[in-house]
């Protein structure tokens, strides 16, 4: 069986044998697919065009589709399989990912890895869902250039489990080929060479990366084969906390200097929504498995920060108003949008405090729609949040400063978090929004030895606290699954 695979860039043909998934056909191809929930059929985020011979469209795959997308030949790649010569194009996308690289950067003059040589170099930050670098002008330590693209492993699983089942099951190379394949493209883009590299990323992006099986931090005792703060060929991986406490949380961190406060919190709020607490002298940090709901991830019409995505969402005399990314025509939703449209849709009483909404909620003049399922995957993200904020500080009290990290805390509205929720309402006037402060750390690592070792200093000393052995924290996390009755 001949197969056609196309995309704006590029067009390539090869042969299968049998009846075979489009998913399973596009995998083994250098083509990217997205794949939210692993291909498990139940995110309907694989959308392809996709004509010849091929399977009948069944009815679960048809509850992801529209009447006009199903005209139009759109399947679902993880549904639909060829049966003889077919043409698949996918539907992407190469629109820079909006304001996740945004951060501060520290004015050092000379690195602890390059020296005094003329180069370049680069920072790292291999997310869940985006891998962002910076470049790096060395030994000026200047930026010269950021970027951020999402992470390919999304095509194998959202969130952390699914890609250890996947590479369980043996898909470890391919999971480490993908990361490597993406961060060596970011460099050919760049157009000169990059002769070191500072990578953070959460404990098991870093095994992936490297390659080291990551069975062990899905299964108690949860132990990781590393947590690093090696270098490895041209490149160092900063020191990891815990199983669940990655590398980013070091560095982010050591860019926060949260330490000069009496007493503060550290939360980034992402897919694995790890935080760190610092009183008396030390760290007590989490994490919280909250899904990739704030990614736009699970989400019905969820995507990502690009044009067309609703990305504010407000009340103006009784009416529900929103705003896309570009001004472009809406396509969907990302995260920061998706907490605004929650709190206006409390607000106006369609959302009750139970997260009951009698019918589904479409936007203005759009096919956007939040359904009554994506109210519930956002409780449960902002429960297992707000959770594990309340279990290590509980309601916030005697906090001097809260810190939000990671790209979706760049843009997300603080009202919104507190109106749903997400936030105690004592965080109000406390919060400093840092823009993506793990790949700032780990461009402070890159220009000053002082920031190396603090690095080192701030891991060792660390203490992670184990939430899912934690009564109170399961509490906490039924209490709030609840939305609050009293935002007004």
């Amino acid at each position: 069986m001949k197969i056609t695979l196309q995309s704006d860039a590029k067009k390539i043909c090869i042969s299968v044998f049998n009846e075979t998934r489009i998913d399973e056909i596009i995998a083994k191809s250098e083509f990217k697919l997205t794949r939210p929930c692993g291909g498990n059929g139940t995110c309907g985020k694989c959308k392809v065009k996709a004509v010849g011979n091929l399977s009948e469209m069944s009815g679960d795959e048809k509850r992801f589709l529209t009447k006009e997308e199903i005209g139009a030949n759109i399947r679902l790649a993880c549904y639909a399989s060829v049966t003889g010569d077919a043409n698949i194009t996918l539907i992407t996308s190469n629109e820079q990912i909006q304001g996740i690289t945004d951060g501060y950067f520290p004015d050092f003059r000379k690195s602890p890895l390059t020296g005094d040589k003329n180069c370049y170099a680069m920072a790292i930050d291999i997310g869940t869902t985006t891998i962002a670098g910076y470049f790096y002008k060395m030994p000026e330590c200047f930026c010269v250039k950021q970027t951020c693209r999402t992470n390919p492993q999304t095509q194998f699983g959202a969130d952390v489990i699914s890609r250890i089942q996947f590479a369980n099951e043996g898909g470890l190379k391919t999971l480490q080929k993908a990361v490597q394949d993406e961060i060596e493209s970011m460099k050919t883009e760049f157009g000169e060479p990059v002769e070191l590299s500072v990578i953070t990323g959460n404990t098991t992006m870093l095994h992936l990366f490297s390659g080291l099986d990551p069975s062990g931090i899905a299964v108690s005792p949860f132990t990781p084969k590393s947590l690093f703060g090696i270098f490895q060929e041209n490149f160092y991986l900063p020191p990891c906390i815990s199983a669940y406490v990655g590398a980013d949380i070091t560095t982010a961190i050591l860019a926060s200097n949260m330490q000069k406060d009496g007493s503060s919190l550290l939360i980034d709020i992402g897919t694995n929504g790890e935080m760190a607490y610092w009183s008396n002298g030390g760290f007590t940090c989490c994490s919280t498995a909250a899904g990739p709901a704030f990614e736009g991830a699970g989400i019905s019409c969820g995507m990502p920060a690009v044009s067309g995505a609703i990305d504010r969402v407000w009340l103006e005399n009784g009416a529900i108003r929103y705003r896309t990314i570009n001004h472009a025509k809406p396509t969907g939703i990302c995260g920061s949008g998706l907490m605004d449209a929650a709190a206006c849709l409390l607000k106006a009483g369609i959302i009750e405090d139970s997260g009951y909404m009698e019918d589904d909620f479409t936007f203005p003049d759009s096919a956007v729609t939040i359904t009554t399922a994506d109210i519930r995957q956002i409780q449960l993200a902002k429960a297992a949040i707000r959770a594990g904020i309340e279990t290590l500080v509980p309601n916030g009290a005697g906090l001097d400063c809260v810190y939000i990290a990671g790209g979706f805390g760049s843009y997300v509205d603080i009202e919104s978090c507190i109106t749903i929720g997400l936030l105690p309402p004592s965080f109000q006037n406390k919060v400093q929004v840092l823009g993506n402060a793990a790949g700032t750390g780990a461009a402070m690592i890159l220009q000053s030895t002082e920031c190396l070792e603090k690095a080192k200093e701030i891991a060792g000393n660390a203490k992670t606290a184990e939430l899912s052995a934690n009564p109170q924290f399961m509490e906490h996390y039924m209490q709030q699954m609840m939305f609050p009755s009293d935002f007004a």
